[in-house]
């Protein structure tokens, strides 16, 4: 990670305007077929691939060349959404565990999944390292997003619990942000950053959309187990000056709008 870092610090210093976000996982998600299908067998697109995962020659050849860490990725591989009822156990199972109780070997697991839910899958996968995220967190020019991938019924704890998650652990807990710094990273910046310029701080004439919460008591509930917990000490929640939230419930009010990117400042950002 500093390696990576030192990257971007030497492009910033040569006029490279770059920044960048994370979330405080070290688990991602993303559609079974990257991790567990090699590149080639995607050329030519969905529908090709499709027919390349029912043949037996091709699932033992990407079996070969993937077999050096096939079995040690299936046991850090959970799924977190299938399109169909049929497939809905597999929620939440590793690719292990669903390849164990159906009695095949992984990749037969993998593409005979894939085919049954036309490859609308999508897996949380271990790759990261809190000692790397406690480093990326703390640059000046890094932003906090949650990338939450709103699908099926094991999601990424990082839909529900990135915001209060920064706040418990890396504020709270550690100390390696101050509130202010934290605050700055999910709200100023990123909206500096994309050019929202009536929205991202408290100031007269600003898109009311405010926060409230208890910086002693703010946590994240949200688990890999169980995915869809709301986080606890977050009051009240005002979107476009509308209450959304209070007292910890939703009052039913939907004031949300989709935003566009309105460009940016380079030299301010």
């Amino acid at each position: 990670m500093p390696r990576l870092l030192f990257v971007i610090d030497e492009a910033r210093a040569n006029g490279v305007d770059i920044t960048f976000d994370s979330y405080p996982y070290e688990y991602g998600t993303t559609y079974l077929a990257l991790p567990f299908i090699p590149l080639w067998a995607h050329s030519g697109g969905p529908y090709v691939l499709l027919e390349r995962l029912k043949s037996e020659a091709v699932r033992t050849k990407m079996k070969e060349e993937l077999a050096q860490n096939l079995e040690a990725s299936s046991r850090m591989c959970y799924i977190a959404s299938v399109k169909s009822e049929n497939n809905k156990w597999c929620e939440g199972l590793t690719l292990q565990a669903i390849a164990d109780r159906l009695g095949k070997d992984i990749m037969s697991t993998a593409c005979d999944l894939l085919i049954e839910e036309n490859l609308e899958v999508t897996a949380n996968i271990f790759y990261g390292d809190y000692r790397d995220i406690k480093v990326i967190m703390q640059h000046p020019v890094g932003m906090v997003a949650s990338d939450a991938v709103l699908l099926g019924g094991m999601p990424n704890p990082r839909t529900y619990g990135t915001f209060p998650k920064i706040l418990r652990w890396l504020v709270r807990e550690e100390r390696l942000l101050t509130l202010e710094e934290a605050v700055r990273k999910m709200t100023s910046l990123p909206a500096l950053r994309y050019g929202l310029s009536d929205r991202g701080i408290l100031q007269d004439g600003m898109k009311a959309d405010i926060v409230i919460f208890n910086p002693d008591t703010v946590r994240d509930t949200a688990t890999l187990a169980k995915p869809k917990q709301y986080p606890v000490g977050i009051d009240y929640v005002f979107v476009n000056g509308t209450l959304v939230v209070e007292k910890g419930k939703h009052t039913g009010a939907l004031k949300g709008e989709p935003l566009m990117s309105r460009g940016f400042n380079p030299t301010s950002s």
